[in-house]
């Protein structure tokens, strides 16, 4: 299975939350081709996050779709003031949020997983 980390942003200070996404999606990349089902080939996890521009709406995991093989869904982070936080509370939210999220999906799939190896990258 594929593991997919795209996100939308609503202002140029988040920016700085591309990196952490990033390097969280190189690292589950390998975990999930670990994982089989017939019905979904990928996982894909939309972060939509709030910035100076806008906002997505309320915070949480919402929006789940399977198209196709995809099951999609939406994580909003509500707005924070990226610029004033260090890097390191920045993977801090990132990686609790995707976590959420995955585990979301499985719930929704009404599949059951060993988690000792997401959790592993995810802390």
């Amino acid at each position: 299975m594929k593991f997919s980390l795209p996100a939308q942003l609503k202002g140029p200070e988040c920016k700085r939350v591309m990196f952490q996404a990033i390097t969280i999606r190189k690292k589950l990349e390998p975990v999930f081709f670990d994982f089989e089902l017939d019905s979904v080939s990928e996982i894909s996890i939309v972060l939509r996050i709030d910035g100076s521009l806008g906002s997505f709406g309320h915070e949480g995991i919402e929006n789940f779709k399977l198209s196709n093989g995809v099951l999609e869904c939406d994580v909003v982070i509500s707005n924070l003031v990226w610029d004033s936080l260090e890097e390191e509370k920045i993977t801090e939210i990132l990686k609790l949020r995707v976590h959420e999220a995955i585990v979301s999906c499985f719930e929704y799939l009404n599949f059951s997983i060993d988690m000792s190896k997401i959790n592993n990258v995810l802390g």
